[in-house]
């Protein structure tokens, strides 16, 4: 986001509101206008400042705040009217839509869903300005240690900063075992254990830690020493993230492999999950179980916030992407060779598969994944499908 984005902010609980704001200031480009706790003030105070945004509590009587959006709607049609609800099923949604709302926020606050919801309005204006493009942040996921995550992450970094003019940044968060920096040949000499042991966390502190890539992609390193990321804290992480995401066009994160409060700080702030599932059954079981988790974390309402990847495809495999398919209940996004040999030795020698002269399956199969995610971005078209979910699969689990 490159332009300024005002935002009126009005909610009648005074909790809300703040986690509202703390997740609108923490998004680059945005600015509160002003808030209030009573629709009527908050309504003059949106004609009087005219912002890009305004974010309505739908409060009882319900009819009076639709109402009231619809009227603003027509009064100030360039401006994006979001409705916060604690009610959120398909007749509230169709008749939020129909006042006029562009989106519409449900309880929990999800910070990436509304980071999604601003960076709409961003390019909306971008287009009326000319110009501009959003930002994302990528993490690449599986709760079972030994799927091939870091390397999928690192090469995925490297593969975006290459295919587009973006600025991009590898964040190794899988602070436990994380070797993203040796996958590049570095060396690393500052690391997030740096971050943690400033006085305080700010964009110096994260600037400073950074390493640089040959191929100009940014990186911060798991540190060397595990004792120096010893207690690390969720907001310490999630401070890190905004900090990177403000400052970087694509953040491309290699999560730890568990379901804990980091890496659920991590998911809010995502814009894609890249779930990542080999073609053996212990390993579509985990996907499974975190599905099931995203499930209740709300993160599946959007159908492209978590992308199912497999990884080790082979022609051989005792199971078909079309019954990891069947079995998950979701398409598969995108799938990644099993190319043991140029795989291992890219890590040994510390060159990434992507590199300028990518001549191995893997390395092929990790471009078209970037390109597929970030495609009005890159220099080359997406190429390559995926086999959709068809109906009387063998299942691999039983019910449940």
């Amino acid at each position: 986001m490159n332009a300024i984005l005002t935002v009126v902010l009005v909610h009648r609980d005074d909790y809300e509101r703040g986690q509202l704001r703390l997740a609108l200031e923490a998004l680059p480009g945005v600015q509160i206008a002003g808030e209030r706790n009573d629709m009527r003030a908050g309504l003059a105070l949106a004609s009087q400042v005219r912002p890009h945004i305004l974010i309505l509590d739908i409060a009882q009587p319900v009819e009076d705040t639709l109402n009231a959006a619809s009227q603003y709607k027509l009064d100030h049609p360039d401006c994006a009217i979001f409705l916060a609800t604690e009610v959120f099923d398909p007749d509230t949604l169709l008749r939020a839509l129909r006042a006029g709302a562009q989106e519409v926020l449900r309880r929990p606050l999800d910070r990436a869903a509304l980071r999604e919801a601003v960076e709409r309005v961003a390019r909306a204006t971008a287009k009326k300005t000319g110009g501009g493009s959003s930002r994302s942040v990528i993490t690449c996921f599986c709760n079972k240690g030994g799927s091939g995550v870091s390397t999928a992450a690192t090469n995925l970094a490297i593969s975006l900063r290459r295919l587009t003019s973006r600025e991009v940044v590898l964040a190794d968060f899988d602070y436990q075992s994380g070797d993203a920096a040796f996958m590049l040949g570095m060396t690393p000499t500052k690391s997030l254990g740096d971050i943690l042991a400033a006085p305080r966390i700010d964009s110096a502190s994260v600037t400073d830690a950074l390493l640089k890539h040959a191929s100009g992609l940014h990186v911060l390193s798991q540190p060397e020493h595990l004792d120096r990321v010893d207690g690390v804290t969720p907001e310490q992480i999630a401070s890190v993230l905004d900090i990177l995401h403000s400052t970087f066009d694509v953040v491309v994160v290699d999560a730890p492999h568990v379901f804990n409060e980091i890496t659920l700080e991590i998911f809010d702030r995502s814009s894609t999950i890249v779930l990542m599932a080999e073609p053996s059954i212990p390993s579509v079981r985990a996907a499974r179980r975190s599905l099931e988790i995203f499930q209740k974390l709300n993160f599946l309402v959007s159908p492209d916030r978590v992308r199912l990847v497999v990884n080790r495809r082979g022609e051989q495999s005792a199971i078909s992407i079309a019954q990891i398919e069947e079995t998950l209940g979701m398409a598969v996004f995108g799938s990644i060779s099993n190319d043991y040999q140029s795989v291992s030795m890219a890590i040994n020698v510390g060159k990434p598969l992507c590199g300028e002269h990518t001549d191995s399956r893997a390395g092929r199969d990790i471009n078209a994944l970037a390109r597929k995610l970030v495609p009005s971005e890159s220099v080359e078209e997406p190429v390559g499908t995926v086999p959709v979910k068809r109906p009387g699969r063998m299942r691999l689990f039983g019910k449940g």
